[in-house]
């Protein structure tokens, strides 16, 4: 099929950053991948629960507008050419059936939006009647929207827009320190806007980015091998404790720092909230199309599955801190790090990944370390148990002794017969 005949199907040609999530994954969790309440790009805007933030936004572009100096609107509107939507449009993984004036306008009163929001959480400046101030749900349902793959701008859009709009903060204050002033929360690591090498695509990026090691950024000059080896975890969590191995949480921040030495295997901390299941689903989805050979994200969460088969599993990763279960019930937080890598496409985890697999199913099966835990767990879990099985070991050798001496004693005896 030629290009052109694939664009008016509206196929998908290439991937670039943004794209609808396929069927295959939607469909296990439709509202995982559905704003809330905001409609952001051109894949939600005629859905018409969203709509009545419309509102909002035009009440936004109009204070955002009187942000701008008289001399700097002139420039503003240079941005709006048939070289800046052709870019846009190449950004989104389909043919957008709009015009470019519909399109310019979509994404000017969408990027207006954002700005204003994000200028407006960094001065902690609020109108009394604006609905974020008033509404306490409001800007952390809309904080999620932002955060889903469909629901989202190209970042460069963003920065050209505030670079021609607000020229005098450019130097002081830039849109990448605002973004990451707004997902505060999210930045677990405490990643610097002043990074150098932080470049993301969308918020959906930006999301992944804060969950990863700078050596796993896509920026990074040599990301590490990935082998085609397939290789699975072959025992749970709760299994691989009754063989000796001790759970601990890792210090690591990033989701990537699991290891496993002298019998320890040290996992980084997971937070289950409402809201974890729909974020994580939206960055595997973007890894599957954009880092398919790179994971990383995915990776972790094929491990927990790994070690997570029943609620006793979970019980263990809780009991040890690595999961902090804010669900309430830890039988759902096992259901969805289970149903997690339903239909995801499956190229085989990381190389360190597989040596840990490698070294903890070695663990498992050296019966010198079932044994040690046997009797760890069977004589010596409590130091009552450990007192009682002193005495008897005593007790026993004792016996033993003075078996013994009773047999020398008999021998002795029919000797001197």
């Amino acid at each position: 099929m030629t290009r052109a005949k694939l664009k008016r199907q509206g196929i998908l040609i290439r991937i670039t950053g943004i794209y609808r999530v396929p069927y295959h994954l939607r469909k296990l969790n439709e509202e995982a991948y559905t704003p809330q309440v905001i409609s952001i790009g051109p894949f939600h805007r005629d859905n018409a629960r969203l709509q009545p933030m419309q509102d909002l936004k035009e009440e936004y572009s109009k204070r955002f507008w009187q942000r701008v100096a008289a001399e700097n609107r002139a420039n503003v509107l240079t941005i709006e050419n048939e070289e800046t939507m052709k870019q846009i449009r190449e950004f989104y993984g389909e043919c957008i059936w709009l015009s470019d004036d519909s399109l310019s306008e979509l994404v000017w009163v969408d990027a207006i939006f954002i700005l204003e929001l994000f200028l407006r959480c960094h001065s902690k400046t609020w109108p009394s009647e604006d609905p974020m101030f008033k509404e306490s749900f409001l800007l952390q349902t809309v904080i999620n929207d932002l955060l889903l793959l469909e629901n989202q701008l190209p970042f460069f859009f963003l920065e050209k827009m505030f670079q021609v709009a607000l020229p005098m903060f450019p130097g002081v204050l830039s849109v990448l320190q605002l973004t990451f002033e707004f997902f505060k929360d999210f930045n677990v690591q405490n990643i610097s806007h002043m990074n150098s090498d932080v470049k993301i695509l969308h918020f959906t990026d930006l999301l992944r980015t804060f969950l990863l090691p700078q050596s796993l950024w896509p920026s990074s000059p040599r990301l590490p091998q990935r082998g085609n080896k397939k290789v699975k975890l072959l025992y749970s969590a709760a299994v691989l404790q009754d063989a000796g191995v001790k759970f601990r949480v890792s210090s690591d921040e990033c989701l990537t720092g699991l290891k496993f030495e002298n019998g320890v295997l040290e996992i980084p901390r997971l937070e289950l909230y409402d809201t974890t299941e729909a974020l994580i689903r939206n960055i595997m989805a973007l890894e599957q199309i954009c880092y398919i050979r790179h994971g990383y994200v995915t990776d972790y969460f094929c491990m927990l599955d790994f070690l997570t088969n029943t609620t006793k599993d979970m019980d263990l990763l809780c009991d040890s801190g690595i999961v902090d279960n804010y669900l309430g019930d830890n039988n759902a937080a096992t259901s969805i790090i289970n149903n997690l890598h339903k239909n995801i496409l499956w190229v085989g985890l990381s190389t360190e990944y597989c040596k840990l697999c490698e070294s903890l199913n070695a663990f498992y099966k050296d019966p010198r370390h079932i044994w040690k835990a046997i009797l760890k767990r069977d004589y010596f879990s409590t130091p009552w148990r450990t007192a009682i099985t002193v005495a008897v070991a005593i007790l026993f050798v004792l016996t033993f002794i003075q078996t013994v001496c009773s047999i020398l004693q008999v021998l002795q005896a029919q000797k001197l017969l």
